[in-house]
């Protein structure tokens, strides 16, 4: 397996294989997220919260992949009418698989220290102080999660231009508004359901 193929594996796997592979690692995505007690409370985001059941983290998964199926769909046909569903689906199903390696991170216990440091007394957020190792360790983390956050939207637009054949820089633009609004739509819906 080459980077393209990493990068964009619409070309090189059939819509049903990355199909099935999507909804596995959604099912199993979900449970790791319950196990590291992570929550996905934004499109784009992963937090720790130790009350995530399994069937939370499911439907805050299936929340996310519907959501940027529907409204990447919806832009796909205006683009293209022949963009097919299943294609746009399956973007959305492999956009969420980094964000299982992100909830991974979560079970560093030096994570979850600060995260209970900063929940006591938010206000003193600035104040914190590290030891060498860890603030090491933080680098090294960010770095990595802003690196799957970035192979997450590089896999999501790659199968978006896949389906769509969309070529226009105005595309690329409104893709990333879409993210944006998808983002602050399942902040407003999440707690609704």
């Amino acid at each position: 397996m080459n980077w393209q193929t990493f990068l964009n594996p619409f070309d090189k796997f059939s819509e049903k294989s990355i199909f099935i592979f999507g909804i596995l690692a959604a099912i199993i995505g979900s449970y790791i997220t319950f196990f590291c007690g992570a929550t996905y409370d934004g499109l784009i985001e992963v937090h720790l919260n130790p009350e995530t059941t399994f069937l939370i983290a499911l439907k805050e998964n299936s929340l996310h992949v519907v959501l940027v199926t529907v409204l990447l769909f919806v832009f796909g046909k205006i683009i293209n009418k022949r963009t097919r569903f299943i294609d746009i689906l399956n973007a959305g199903l492999l956009f969420r698989v980094p964000f299982y390696l992100m909830s991974l991170l979560m079970i560093f216990p030096f994570l979850q220290s600060i995260d209970d440091e900063i929940k006591k007394n938010p206000e003193a957020v600035g104040k914190l102080s590290f030891k060498p190792f860890d603030l090491v360790m933080i680098i090294l983390i960010t770095c990595f999660l802003i690196a799957l956050l970035v192979y997450s939207i590089a896999l999501l637009f790659n199968g978006f231009k896949t389906a769509t054949n969309a070529k226009k820089p105005l595309h690329y633009v409104v893709f990333g508004v879409i993210i944006l609004f998808a983002e602050i739509l399942s902040r407003i819906i999440l707690p609704l359901i």
